[in-house]
């Protein structure tokens, strides 16, 4: 493990666990959110972590089926326009997640944002859900690359390797977790 990665208990105690960097936020701290969801945040730029445990799609391809989540969140983000990109790389998670780049161009506050997310989907096998992984990271604000909460290109290439960080130590803990 890195200097900049500690284990993180994810959905209590004993649900799952990953290396997350040790500089982030944790939304649950500071508001309420779902008992599916974990929401980090980087304290130095708007970059953000969402881990969701969400109920499986009924789409058995796992690239169609990540492409489907990350597409239900562009149109969250009511997105003007997204695309998105299989990683293709070698996979050293036992969970063998699908892995993909997305990018999303956003109207907020009259401005043209881009954000880029990083995406993995875990298929929990013998059960009804799905675990997504998504590292949102805002490349422009409307002000510049590093304004506003935009990444600047160092940031970008630490968050990317925090991705792949997170993604190939995703461990479930207990599927318990999952029992609903």
């Amino acid at each position: 493990m890195s200097n900049r990665h500690v284990p993180v208990n994810l959905f209590g105690d004993n649900g799952m666990r990953a290396d997350l960097p040790i500089n982030l936020i944790n939304v649950a701290d500071t508001q309420e959110i779902p008992n599916s969801q974990e929401i980090f945040v980087y304290r130095d730029s708007g970059a953000s972590i969402i881990i969701d445990i969400l109920q499986k799609v009924d789409i058995e391809d796992p690239e169609a089926a990540a492409k489907f989540h990350l597409d239900a969140i562009a149109e969250d983000n009511d997105s003007m326009e997204h695309n998105s990109i299989i990683i293709q790389r070698p996979i050293t998670n036992e969970l063998s997640p699908t892995l993909l780049d997305g990018g999303q161009v956003l109207l907020k506050a009259g401005s043209i944002h881009h954000l880029r997310t990083l995406f993995s989907l875990f298929r929990v096998k013998g059960k009804n859900h799905d675990v997504v992984v998504s590292f949102n990271i805002p490349i422009e604000t409307g002000q510049g690359r590093g304004r506003n909460g935009a990444v600047t290109v160092e940031q970008e290439q630490l968050i990317v390797s925090d991705f792949f960080k997170a993604v190939d130590s995703l461990r479930v803990v207990d599927y318990n977790l999952f029992a609903v």
